[in-house]
């Protein structure tokens, strides 16, 4: 069983947008830009979520990076906050080492999905009402989620496919352009703006997240000794084989319940932290899909979710939440810009496609 974001009968267009604050030390202009930053995003959007690097035992390269995800319901609201004279003054004051960067998505509903494995809010899942479902457990099941979505913004029959393919996925008699991805990035700071005007058609956003609030010690064992393996081999797998799976970009991250008191220092209080989070990009939603169903590791992941947490499961009442949305991108849909960010930060490297 399933819950599902409900859109039915409401044609929704979305603003995602995931800005962050690149800080090795937190200096005072450093905690200013972070304060300022969510400050502005708190007054116009629906929801900001505050995530915080976290290396799930991968290396880390690059500066630490204070992230918010910002969601509103309405694109219309977005533009108007985005004129303001207060939200303009802070990008344009922003001197060429600020480490500041932004991807901002806005997407119709026929082009994202929300899933969680219990009706408790996360991410959009706070916005928008949940419905239950059995759409789960196979391989093509966001291809069909999104087609339960239609509206005039889609075509029914695009397949979403990216017109580049990674070298490791290209056939001798390829007529895709080759994007070969760098398995690791440059971590100097490139002074001044890079924006991304014009990225690939059909490049697919996912957010993975797994809460565990106040759950019992059994349960948390079964995660330790039975789940967290699986995951580590999937992430690390995502993270070192990005022409493998044409991954763009991957980040790890924890979540913070209460932002405004933890925004000003680099330390949590552990009992406000929500869950663990992955966040990237894949050049196109058939790269994803073949990324899931052909690593090993992935495989018996969810095999192992499925048996402990579905009907009969050792978990079947047990309280951990997993969450995941995505959303498609078209040309149009994405507007990306960084500013004295290291050279591997999210999506720059697409600037010199």
């Amino acid at each position: 069983m399933v819950f599902l974001a409900d859109m039915d009968g409401k044609d929704y267009v979305f603003t995602y947008g995931i800005f962050g604050v690149q800080h090795e030390e937190l200096t005072p202009g450093k905690a200013t830009s972070i304060s300022t930053l969510y400050k502005l995003l708190s007054s116009s959007a629906n929801r900001v979520d505050h995530l915080q690097d976290e290396s799930h035992g991968l290396p880390r390269h690059g500066p630490k990076s204070t992230t918010f995800i910002a969601y509103w319901l309405s694109t219309s609201t977005y533009e108007s906050w985005k004129e303001l004279p207060p939200v303009k003054e802070f990008w344009a004051s922003l001197p060429a080492d600020a480490g500041v960067w932004r991807e901002v998505m806005t997407v119709p509903k026929s082009r994202f999905t929300f899933a969680s494995s219990q009706p408790v809010a996360s991410a959009m899942g706070t916005l928008l009402p949940l419905k239950q479902s059995n759409d789960e457990g196979y391989w093509g099941v966001y291809r069909h989620r999104l087609s339960e979505t239609p509206d005039s913004h889609t075509d029914p029959s695009d397949t979403f496919t990216s017109s580049y393919i990674t070298p490791a996925k290209a056939k001798n008699n390829e007529t895709r352009k080759i994007i070969d991805i760098p398995s690791t990035r440059s971590s100097k700071i490139k002074l001044g703006r890079v924006c991304i005007s014009n990225p690939p058609e059909n490049l697919i956003f996912v957010r993975e997240g797994q809460r565990q609030p106040h759950i019992p010690p059994a349960e948390t064992e079964a995660w330790l000794k039975q789940i967290n393996p699986h995951a580590q081999s999937w992430i690390t797998h995502l993270d070192t084989e990005r022409n493998k799976n044409g991954v763009i970009a991957f980040t790890t991250h924890i979540g913070h319940d209460n932002p405004a008191p933890g925004i000003m220092n680099e330390k949590f209080d552990p009992e406000a932290i929500a869950e663990t989070n992955q966040l990237a990009y894949f050049l196109d939603l058939a790269h994803f899909e073949q990324a899931g169903r052909s690593h090993k590791g992935h495989v018996q992941l969810r095999k192992t979710v499925m048996n402990l947490y579905g009907p009969g499961g050792q978990l079947e009442k047990g309280k951990a939440v997993i969450f995941a949305e995505l959303c498609i991108l078209k040309s149009k849909d994405l507007d990306a810009e960084y500013i004295g960010c290291a050279e591997g930060t999210g999506l720059m490297y697409l600037a010199d496609l």
